[in-house]
């Protein structure tokens, strides 16, 4: 899919939020989640995914630590916080009102009487 990122990102810290909402990941794991979900339609760059945490970061939403993976690499892992949690919990209440609007306007199934 051309321009997949175009397509989420705006959605971008929420997608990463609701990831770290269920486990710690990193970055590189955050990417493959993505991609996996989306049945590899979705992807994001690295940078545009480094830029989101570290602002995210920046914001309280998240936290980091390093630890070793399985194969014993140490990795960054980030987390969500409180915070974090509670912007999630407030975007999950907007987002069915969000998927319908987006839904309605892309799909051009809207009702518009024009003014003449």
């Amino acid at each position: 899919m051309t321009n997949s990122g175009e397509y989420i990102r705006g959605f971008t810290n929420y997608i990463i939020l609701s990831i770290l909402s269920e486990f710690d990941s990193y970055g590189y794991e955050i990417t493959k989640i993505i991609e996996s979900v989306s049945k590899q339609n979705f992807q994001l760059t690295e940078a545009t995914l480094y830029i989101a945490l570290k602002k995210m970061k920046q914001n309280e939403l998240i936290n980091s630590y390093s630890s070793k993976n399985k194969k014993g690499m140490n990795r960054r892992y980030y987390q969500i916080t409180p915070k974090g949690k509670e912007k999630l919990k407030l975007f999950r209440k907007d987002w069915v009102m969000i998927e319908a609007t987006l839904s309605t306007l892309v799909s051009g199934s809207f009702k518009y009487n024009k003014e003449k």
